[in-house]
């Protein structure tokens, strides 16, 4: 794993777990904010989360992100049920 995605309430904060992901953070986002990034205390949405993992995913770095459960009710239009077998 190079990092951990961690669920905050509906949004996620990301953490570096290997010299890559550390190299990566830094490559992405200015040296003012590193502090906060690399002490895990950087809070994103899930959209904003959604391309950082394609981005990372794309470099080929592995990243580790808590399942994420979206409700029906929030949704009216995913009423339907999907199989897959």
């Amino acid at each position: 794993m190079d990092l951990k995605l961690t669920a905050v309430d509906a949004s996620f904060s990301i953490s570096p777990t290997s010299a890559l992901g550390l190299i990566w953070l830094q490559a992405h986002f200015p040296a003012s904010e590193w502090g906060v990034l690399l002490s895990g205390n950087a809070v994103f949405s899930a959209d904003c989360v959604d391309a950082m993992v394609a981005d990372a995913e794309v470099a080929g770095l592995a990243v580790a992100m808590p399942a994420r459960v979206r409700s029906l009710a929030a949704d009216p239009s995913k009423r339907g049920l999907c199989l897959v077998l």
